[in-house]
């Protein structure tokens, strides 16, 4: 039966990616006022990654994979709703060549969201609590490379979101989410499973109690500083089982948009992160990211990276970084094609990977 769904899941991604519309002409013509209905998006991805040269040879591979991000959001009321994070993709690592497969099926969030006033709403559920910015906003095919280690997906858990300010002000969003990681059946995958989460796994925050945290400042649309955004955010993430102590972490991410006058757009991104007793461990480690991207047209061009040193135990140390290039074209329709290539050293063993995708996405309700 998981096998039957997963290649059912394929059979859509592969279809949206070569360009079966959904006919949305009917959620088109119905008010938003009117309820329930459902938001969000679709984006699907027919990607390949080839891993040409490798310190580590075990790990030269060419990998085919279908993509699928399915975000609908279900408005029960205007302040009532369930926001859902649906995912296939590859569960495992490649260990070699591979075409399509170690795909699965999984749920990344499952929240509702409620807006108690206009500047506050509380959530519960499966969630991704807000603390770092790189791993959303550091630009290029491969600009989470790193960085995606520090989100803090498949956590449980409960929290608030408060807006303030003004048009003199800008707008600043205060977030607290308190939270352990998901040991229930939704840790695991339909198709390739990529196995439930045990408390006996260990782990920072696989604790089945909300004594993790994290706490964030966002602040936009500033009349002072036109085009500029920025978060700071701290982090607690009690250790497991497993643990020596537990894991403390800074981060502080800014963002500035400019345009010249030919409606060129430059993007300059940076974020500094750092932990101590990363993941429950007595290494200590930085995240320090930053991209530039250049948009034309219908094209992006992106130059980003980051540098990830770990202070070991033991004296020793990973100097660790990845850069990598891409360059992408909107199609028009929803559809964008982009190609790129990333140098990184991990755990100081040099890697190359070149790859491209062919995306489509697909806004629900419109």
């Amino acid at each position: 039966m998981r096998k039957i769904l997963i290649v059912r899941s394929l059979l859509i991604g592969i279809s949206v990616s070569i360009g079966l519309n959904v006919d949305t002409a009917s959620a088109q013509e119905e008010p938003t006022q009117n309820f329930p209905y459902i938001g969000g998006n679709i984006i699907s991805r027919l990607g390949y990654d080839g891993n040409y040269r490798s310190e580590a040879p075990l790990i030269e591979t060419d990998d085919v994979f279908v993509q699928i991000i399915a975000s609908p959001i279900v408005h029960f009321s205007d302040r009532l709703r369930f926001n859902t994070e649906l995912r296939v993709e590859t569960v495992t690592p490649p260990t070699e060549d591979r075409t399509f497969e170690d795909q699965g099926l999984f749920a990344r969030i499952l929240q509702l969201e409620y807006d108690v006033t206009d500047r506050l709403s509380v959530h519960a559920g499966k969630m991704t609590p807000s603390f770092a910015l790189a791993s959303f906003i550091i630009p290029g095919m491969y600009g989470n490379s790193y960085n995606k280690e520090i989100e803090l997906i498949d956590r449980v858990g409960l929290g608030a979101d408060y807006d303030f300010g003004d048009g003199q002000r800008g707008t600043h969003t205060l977030s607290f989410n308190a939270f352990f990681e998901d040991t229930s059946v939704f840790s695991e995958s339909l198709g390739t499973n990529r196995g439930r989460t045990s408390i006996d796994d260990g782990g920072a925050s696989n604790t089945e109690g909300l004594d993790s945290f994290a706490l964030s400042l966002e602040g936009r649309d500033m009349p002072r500083f036109p085009g500029l955004t920025y978060k700071l955010g701290l982090l607690h993430q009690k250790r497991g089982i497993d643990g020596v102590a537990d894991e403390n972490g800074f981060s502080a991410t800014v963002m500035q948009t400019l345009e010249n006058s030919n409606g060129d757009e430059w993007n300059f991104i940076g974020e500094f992160a750092a932990f101590e007793n990363f993941e429950g461990t007595d290494d200590d480690i930085i995240y320090a990211s930053g991209g530039i991207v250049y948009r034309t047209g219908p094209w992006m061009a992106v130059l980003s990276g980051t540098w990830r040193p770990r202070y070991l135990a033991d004296g020793g140390q990973f100097d660790d970084y990845s850069i990598q290039t891409s360059l992408e074209y909107d199609l028009g329709n929803g559809f964008s094609l982009a190609v790129a290539h990333e140098f990184n050293r991990d755990e100081n063993l040099d890697n190359r990977k070149l790859g491209f995708r062919f995306s489509k996405v697909i806004e629900l309700g419109k």
